[in-house]
């Protein structure tokens, strides 16, 4: 989203689950899963798995449902980080790992109830498997152990993805969580104070904290978008760098490397708002086609996924059919700007639906699977185009046939939320 929308205020997080019919349960109602005949369910288990009113799933062999995602159940490192059990940080060396577990692997109990799971590395896990058969255990890491939304310090996944963080970092996202907040006062934009969250300190806390207790889940990249390179209209430029490059296709995946690799991530994710300006509009299109060309998502020799954290809108598409010079002129609700489009934001600063959904198509098409976390407020609108995008990207939440699945991608609008919401969608992204 850009500095020049209007952002209308709603409530993102769903309120008590009370739906008598399938029609009625969704993300506006339900904080559990919607389960096949419409009912909402609150205690979720391994066979109605899910959260904020998507469609309840059922976990695979092996798996458990953690955080409202199937974790773990996948041969391979399971929660350990180089098949000495536990995981790097999360049941560690120390915590419940080979200290607590024995050097072998976890021992009896797994890597300690909160590192590689009360049954992940186990007596059938641990030993060179790591967290064994079972991935990363009860808990997939957990929310101690692997994450706010689990996981586990490899998360049980056999090949670690190449994973793109496609960060948002338009004007809007210095909008607070609560203007109305007892720090905020009412402010706006930049000249909020430190001690009123925004949307973009939510974004430095939860990604950062995903960082540190994930640190070999994934083979981390990122790009922050808009660019501050020079572009007409001003601030419309998409990335055409990555702000951390993705390893290359022939780069071994093991602890040390990835652990360096999400260092890297981290100080990126640290310096938004410092050395990363949080300024302009939300060329997400442009942006999006840049990462299909980036040489490691066309090696097949592991899962490919990005995950775009956004708090809007997509727009600076100076090609946009949406015209204010077309007659008749398009809906004032398309334009995102607020003040009305015109001038170099004739065309720009319109709604960039058709090419963003089309970038996100063709890059399932290509292999690289696209999951959306949504930051702030949603509206109609919001909702409608971000399930458009999903319903392209292969790593929906939910199935868009399903008449509970009013929401196909993940929403937050706190910082404790969010980082979970950042778990999920990089467990639906790194998925084969």
């Amino acid at each position: 989203m850009n500095v020049m929308r209007a952002s209308p205020m709603l409530l993102v997080v769903v309120a008590a689950c009370t739906p008598p019919t399938a029609a009625q349960c969704g993300p506006t109602n339900c904080t559990g899963c919607c389960d096949s005949t419409g009912r909402c369910v609150t205690l979720t288990n391994e066979t109605t798995c899910g959260s904020n009113g998507f469609t309840c799933q059922v976990c695979g062999a092996g798996q458990q449902c953690s955080g409202g995602s199937c974790i773990g159940g996948f041969i391979g490192t399971g929660g350990g980080s180089s098949g000495t059990g536990g995981g790097a940080t999360a049941g560690g060396s120390s915590a419940g790992g080979s200290s607590a577990g024995g050097s072998s692997g976890g021992g009896a109990s797994g890597g300690g109830a909160s590192g590689g799971g009360v049954s992940g590395g186990g007596a059938s896990g641990g030993g060179a498997s790591g967290g064994g058969a079972s991935g990363g255990g009860a808990s997939g890491g957990g929310a101690s152990g692997g994450g706010a939304s689990g996981g586990g310090a490899s998360g049980g996944v056999a090949v670690p993805a190449d994973l793109l963080f496609v960060v948002d970092v338009s004007g809007s996202m210095n909008t607070p969580l609560d203007p109305n907040g007892a720090t905020c006062g009412g402010c706006t934009g930049t000249g909020c104070p430190a001690t009123c969250p925004t949307r973009v300190s939510a974004l430095r806390g939860a990604l950062g904290s995903f960082l540190t207790m994930n640190p070999t889940l994934g083979r981390y990249g990122a790009i922050a978008f808009p660019s501050p390179a020079t572009f007409t209209p001003i601030g419309c430029a998409p990335a055409t760098t990555e702000a951390v490059a993705l390893l290359g296709s022939s780069t071994p995946s093991n602890p040390s490397t990835l652990t360096a690799q999400t260092r890297s991530v981290q100080t990126f994710v640290a310096g938004i708002g410092t050395t990363t300006m949080v300024t302009g509009g939300t060329p997400t299109a442009g942006t999006l086609r840049y990462a299909a060309t980036l040489t490691p998502f066309s090696s097949s020799a592991r899962p490919h996924g990005i995950v775009l954290i956004t708090d809007g809108l997509p727009n600076c598409n100076p090609a946009n059919p949406l015209s204010c010079s077309a007659m008749p002129a398009p809906s004032p609700d398309l334009c995102t700007i607020g003040a009305g489009c015109m001038g170099q934001y004739c065309q720009a600063g319109y709604l960039d639906q058709t090419a963003t959904v089309q970038a996100v198509a063709a890059l399932e098409l290509a292999g690289v699977k696209t999951s959306i976390v949504v930051i702030g407020p949603l509206t109609p609108q919001v909702t409608s185009v971000m399930n458009a995008m999903a319903d392209e990207g292969g790593a929906t939440a939910c199935s868009v046939t399903n008449p509970g699945c009013l929401q196909r991608f993940f929403s937050a609008n706190d910082e404790a939320s969010l980082a979970q919401a950042i778990g999920s969608a990089v467990l639906r992204a790194s998925v084969p």
